[in-house]
C-alpha cells in the first residue's frame, strides 16, 4: 500500500513526508514538479533512473532541498 501524505497542515516548515520506497514517479508530484523534471534533475547528479526506480535517499533529499522542501522518509507500518 502506497501511503503518501503531502503536508502536515499543522507545520509551517515545508516538510514533506513519503513512505518508502522512494521513487520519482511518487516526489515529485510532492515537489510540484512533473517527473520528466525531477528525472532531469538527477541526471546533472549523474545518478540515472526510471520513473519506478528507487532513489537513494541522499539523491531525494538533495532535490527536495532544491526546491525549498524537507523530505522525511518513512518506513512502511
Amino acid at each position: 500500500m502506497n501511503r503518501v501524505s503531502v503536508e502536515n497542515p499543522d507545520d509551517d516548515d515545508n516538510r514533506i513526508f513519503l513512505t518508502r520506497p522512494v521513487t520519482p514517479l511518487r516526489l515529485s508530484p510532492l515537489l510540484g514538479i512533473k517527473p520528466h523534471v525531477m528525472l532531469a534533475e538527477l541526471m546533472k547528479r549523474n545518478v540515472f533512473l526510471q520513473l519506478r526506480e528507487i532513489v537513494s535517499d541522499s539523491d531525494a533529499k538533495e532535490i527536495a532541498r532544491s526546491h525549498h522542501r524537507i523530505l522525511v522518509i518513512q518506513e512502511p507500518q
